[in-house]
């Protein structure tokens, strides 16, 4: 075995284990944006609306489409030219995210 195999098993290794964390926070942030809605059924606060559509956003839906994305890259169902689109999507949806949760920290102080 030479170096460039082992460094390509490597490779593959390291990306695969990416792979895993990235689903694994996906799910993990769908989760907490679920508990986030439960909150908002139970108390119905304008604060807790957009807490809890803030957190979908950046914990479950941008984790999502990352890992969507990279999958339609990796296997070459999207070109490889569009990789900096997804990255554009997935940070503004993070950027909304943080801004829905700030917004809601900041109406929930004024009352």
């Amino acid at each position: 075995m030479n170096v460039f195999s082992a460094l390509t098993d490597f490779t593959g290794v390291v990306g695969l284990a990416a792979g895993v964390a990235a689903t694994g926070s996906a799910l993990v942030g769908l989760y907490i944006g679920g508990q986030a809605y439960r909150g908002l059924r139970r108390n119905d606060d304008p604060s807790m609306r957009y807490l809890s559509i803030g957190m979908i956003l950046l914990f479950g839906v941008t984790y999502v489409l990352a890992v969507a994305g990279q999958g339609l890259l990796t296997f070459r169902i999207v070109p490889i030219r569009y990789q900096n689109v997804f990255r554009l999507i997935v940070r503004l949806l993070q950027f909304g995210g943080l801004l829905l949760i700030a917004y809601s920290l900041r109406i929930a102080t004024d009352t």
